[in-house]
């Protein structure tokens, strides 16, 4: 075989290698988004990576495509809690919620408050809850615990052994952080405009309809 045909035959080699690769490509675009949207609970590329037995830098580079292409779209495809979520774009949840007739979640301003002290001070201790907030949030903490926001992480060393309670998954995906690096500083909400402060208090001070709010 001459040089020029031996080049001939590389190039033609090389056509037919790409249409594969893209196909390739394309069918783990849409494994990866079948697999996040059958799942009720955030899916880590990790976990994609091993059932679609692709390589985790693949996986990250397709899902960032995926995320980007369902942005400003009905349903968007969120990373929260270390995995990956199709989420109600969240302009469009009143009307989902009509549909479905399910009532907004909202947290009273105590249930607000305890679950700051916890998300930022976690291992806290009830009494440490307590000193900060300076009333009895035993009640509170209840109700966080039976909403998955809050959980038990151990005992303190200490004497009376009090139970040390820090947040979970099911506290990232409530309100759309990756991690717990992703919580603002407290300087961050300082620095907020008046109206932007007013605006986050009203939200946070939400209660539940026909659930009053608890001092404790």
């Amino acid at each position: 075989m001459t040089d020029e045909e031996s080049a001939e035959a590389s190039q033609e080699a090389g056509d037919a290698i790409e249409p594969a690769r893209e196909l390739s490509r394309t069918h783990l675009r849409g494994l990866l988004e079948a697999l996040v949207f059958v799942s009720d609970k955030p899916v880590t590329s990790n976990e994609l990576a091993r059932v679609a037995s692709a390589p985790l830098k693949q996986v990250k580079e397709v899902m960032g495509e995926l995320k980007q292409g369902y942005a400003h779209r009905g349903i968007e495809l969120d990373e929260v809690a270390g995995g990956w979520l199709f989420r109600t774009n969240l302009q469009f949840a009143p009307f989902v919620r009509e549909l479905t007739s399910e009532r907004p979640v909202r947290l009273s301003r105590a249930q607000i408050e305890t679950l700051a002290i916890v998300a930022y001070r976690q291992p806290v201790t009830r009494p440490e809850i307590d000193d900060i907030r300076g009333v009895d949030s035993g009640a509170t903490l209840k109700l966080l615990l039976e909403r998955d926001l809050v959980r038990i992480l151990g005992k303190k060393d200490e004497p009376g052994r009090p139970l040390l309670y820090g947040t979970t998954s099911q506290f990232l995906e409530f309100f759309g952080l990756k991690s717990l690096k992703e919580l603002p500083t407290l300087r961050e909400f300082t620095e907020l405009s008046d109206e932007s402060r007013r605006v986050a208090e009203a939200e946070l001070s939400e209660v539940l309809p026909g659930e009053p709010e608890s001092k404790g």
